[in-house]
């Protein structure tokens, strides 16, 4: 596993030591943590979930996007 360094004031440093122990984590994984991009799991997008409630419903991957034009259409023939 490759090693990364980086400079930092000892101010600095002392502040990430203290948050990396008050998170209960090591150095690595709170610099890793707090510096990359948190990226949600495809499955788990936005637009895939639909919360009615407390329910969550995923849509079927090959399954067209729904409207509120086509519910209404469904609902009120309009």
């Amino acid at each position: 596993m490759p090693t990364l360094t980086f400079k930092a004031t000892p101010h600095e440093a002392q502040r990430i030591r203290l948050a990396a122990r008050s998170r209960r984590m090591s150095m690595s994984q709170y610099v890793r943590t707090m510096s990359l991009p948190k990226t949600p799991a495809k499955s788990a997008m936005k637009e895939d979930i639909i919360e009615p409630g407390n329910v969550i419903i995923r849509r079927a991957p090959d399954a067209p996007l729904l409207t509120n034009e086509m519910v209404k259409t469904f609902l009120y023939g309009e």
